[in-house]
């Protein structure tokens, strides 16, 4: 969408963590094409450098992982020396983390576009339904229609621009 002037990134039409406070632009192109995707690809690396730096600016010294036995594993080197440890890590392992029953989509920005997912919970430690929506299965649905008319080269250099990661399409 990007590499046809769509400026839609799920950072900016729906923050979440903090991305309001940050300074990044969504780059477009109005080409449409495969070296317009490419514009936009090289442009991404550099915003997202540019949000890196922002954030290693912000960061403070201390613990990064939060120490709440109910959805976070304990330190590996505490797993093998403390018994409360091993038993907190199982439990977590074995039961799981113990979410209210319903439903719910989240959605964040992947490398590749919007990556979201539905998840089914009926109140247990594991989840009842979960359903990916990767973002190259809805980019790879044009590349049939983009083909017609191309020569084989193309469509090579069409594939690659879509920046398609394989395992996503697998239904």
């Amino acid at each position: 969408m990007r590499a046809c002037g769509v400026a839609y990134d799920v950072r900016k039409a729906y923050p979440y963590l903090g991305y309001e406070t940050y300074d990044f632009k969504v780059p477009v192109s109005h080409g449409g094409d495969t070296y317009a995707r490419y514009l936009v690809r090289v442009e991404e690396i550099k915003q997202s450098l540019a949000l890196v730096e922002q954030a290693l600016g912000r960061l403070e010294p201390g613990p990064i992982i939060v120490d709440d036995h109910n959805v976070a594993l304990p330190p590996k080197e505490k797993v093998y020396t403390e018994m409360e440890s091993l038993i907190w890590h199982f439990k977590l392992i074995m039961e799981g983390m113990k979410v209210p029953a319903g439903d719910g989509y989240g959605f964040t920005e992947g490398a590749n576009g919007e990556l979201g997912y539905y998840i089914v919970s009926d109140g247990g430690g594991k989840p009842y339904r979960i359903k990916v929506r990767p973002p190259c299965f809805a980019i790879f649905q044009a590349y049939p229609h983009m083909l017609e008319g191309s020569t084989v080269s193309d469509a090579v250099a069409m594939l690659g621009s879509f920046n398609v990661i394989a395992g996503e399409l697998d239904r």
